[in-house]
């Protein structure tokens, strides 16, 4: 199973903007910003100043560095998304970003088809491999346009980040990974005909816990009395509900939803990063995540001893 090694956030500055000042990037109306923060406990949502490529190469550097400290390499730098159209398609723009990072020799590739669980998934295909060499999942994008900025449930983040994989002691062990889609609705809510969106209304949290529920019993010889809950940044009321049907009260850990909002794929390494900071000492945490499609996701980690002193480093925050 691979190993989850470090986690690298933003050191760029960010701006957490108030749901008030959002009218011109998503879209968001008066009415519809007191919606947001009653229902899903917005209050602000993170973006970053910086275009998409020295975004995400302010984490994608550092990753890049661990890598090689610990003498691994060359890998396979994989960028997990949710926009199938970043840049213009003609241009080999993710070759060229880890080229320019010296990456020359990595093998790169991107994965979307899944949207916002695309990094849970792409540890479910890393677990399911047989190569053991160095993987980055690189996650982040920009909300660019009001039509693709917000959700039903909750609104759209600029935060990058970096998860290096097989790279030094320490960190956690990938010990489980599941997927599962709801095919009948892979058109994104916004475009689905009434009937649709309303029979997946009626199905969706019934569906979402069915699956936990699931993985717990595939997973039921490992799973560790202190594990803690990590879902993602979204539908807080649809979270909450499962939390509660789960029994997880007191081992549920939340992201900064009310401030930093839905981070398309970063919201699991965010989180994860988050708890650690927060000095947390579970040994086990349980991932969580949802795209349109709809596809859910999960991820099960152990802790693993800190021998290496990097493995114990602060992971850099957002400011």
């Amino acid at each position: 199973m691979p190993t989850l090694s470090h986690i690298f956030l933003p050191s760029l500055p960010g701006d957490r903007v108030p749901l008030a000042a959002l009218g011109d990037s998503h879209g968001v109306s008066p009415r519809a910003a007191s919606m947001y923060g009653r229902f899903f406990g917005l209050q602000e949502v993170a973006l970053t100043p910086a275009p998409l490529t020295e975004m995400l190469s302010d984490v994608l550097a550092p990753a890049r560095d661990r890598v090689r400290a610990h003498g691994a390499g060359p890998g396979t730098l994989v960028y997990c998304k949710t926009q199938t159209h970043n840049t213009f398609a003609d241009r080999n723009w993710l070759r060229g970003l880890a080229d320019a990072q010296g990456m020359h020799d990595w093998e790169v590739a991107s994965l979307s088809m899944t949207s916002c669980a695309s990094a849970l998934v792409q540890m479910h295909l890393a677990a399911s491999s047989r190569s053991g060499g160095p993987l980055i999942v690189m996650t982040g994008e920009k909300a660019f346009h009001p039509w693709v900025n917000r959700l039903p449930v909750g609104l759209l983040a600029e935060r990058p980040a970096c998860a290096v994989f097989n790279a030094g002691p320490g960190g956690w062990r990938v010990s489980g990974t599941a997927s599962t889609h709801l095919a009948r609705f892979h058109v994104n809510a916004d475009a689905m005909p009434a009937a649709e969106r309303q029979a997946l209304q009626a199905i969706y949290a019934e569906r979402l816990g069915q699956f936990v529920e699931d993985c717990l019993e595939r997973w039921r010889d490992r799973i560790s009395g202190r594990m803690v809950f990590l879902p993602h940044n979204l539908n807080r009321p649809v979270t909450d509900a499962l939390i509660r049907r789960l029994g997880w009260q007191d081992n549920s850990f939340h992201g900064d939803l009310a401030r930093t909002g839905h981070a398309y794929c970063s919201d699991g390494f965010l989180n994860l990063a988050a708890f650690e900071a927060a000095g947390h000492t579970a040994d086990q945490v349980l991932l969580m995540a949802a795209g349109t499609g709809v596809t859910f996701a999960t991820c099960l980690l152990d802790r693993l001893p800190a021998t290496d002193p990097e493995a114990t480093e602060p992971t850099r925050t957002f400011p």
